[in-house]
Parts: structure tokens; C-alpha cells; sequence
């Protein structure tokens, strides 16, 4: 149950979760993720910082877009991922995981390397 705002930067493609009680799936997420991977963008950074917890599914959807994107030598980036998320990442092989970084000065820095 996630709501998702968009900004489309100069180097980047921006996604901000904010919790959404009355959204019963992830269908605006998964919405958010199609078009940002149809960017010419070369990174999608997801913002987390509104987020105390996060469902299942937007977990499954964010490591298939990290996926989808590496295969197009693009990178998903995710910025503040609360901590219960950070371990269930880190308990993945090193290749599943998707970068995370803690802010988005972080993602930009990151980006510019």
C-alpha cells in the first residue's frame, strides 16, 4: 500500500514512496517502475524515507526492476530503505542485491563516479 511521486531529473529518474492506506496493492509502484524504466535515464533512485516498513510485494518488484535495468547496464538506486528491508537485502547473494545507498546526495555522488 504505497503511493509513489515522480520527479524526472537531469541525470536521473526520482521515485518517492509514501505510505497510502487506501491503495490495496502495489499497482501504482509496479505503474511507476514500468515508466521509469522506460526512461533514457541511466538510474531510477527510489526514496524510502516516508516508509517505516514495506510490503512483500513492493520488495519483489523493486529487486525485478533492479534486475530489469542492470540488464540494460542502467541502476535502480534506493535511498533511507528502512532496516528490516536493509537486512532481508543483505541476506541475498551479492548479485540480487540492489544498491543501496542512505541518502540521495549519496545516489548523485554515486551516480557522477
Amino acid at each position: 500500500m504505497l503511493d509513489v511521486h515522480r520527479e524526472i531529473l537531469p541525470e536521473s529518474y526520482l521515485l518517492i514512496l509514501a505510505p497510502d492506506p487506501h491503495t490495496p496493492d502495489e499497482e501504482k509502484l509496479s505503474r511507476a517502475l514500468f515508466r521509469a524504466s522506460l526512461s533514457t535515464k541511466r538510474a531510477v533512485w527510489v526514496d524510502c524515507s516516508l516508509l517505516q516498513h514495506m510490503p512483500a510485494e513492493a520488495i519483489d518488484l523493486l529487486l525485478a526492476y533492479a534486475y530489469h535495468l542492470r540488464c540494460q547496464e542502467r541502476r535502480l538506486v534506493l535511498c533511507h530503505v528502512p532496516e528490516g528491508v536493509q537486512r532481508h537485502f543483505l541476506h541475498l547473494d551479492a548479485a540480487s542485491q540492489p544498491l543501496m545507498v542512505t541518502s540521495l546526495l549519496d545516489a548523485d555522488l554515486d551516480e557522477s563516479e
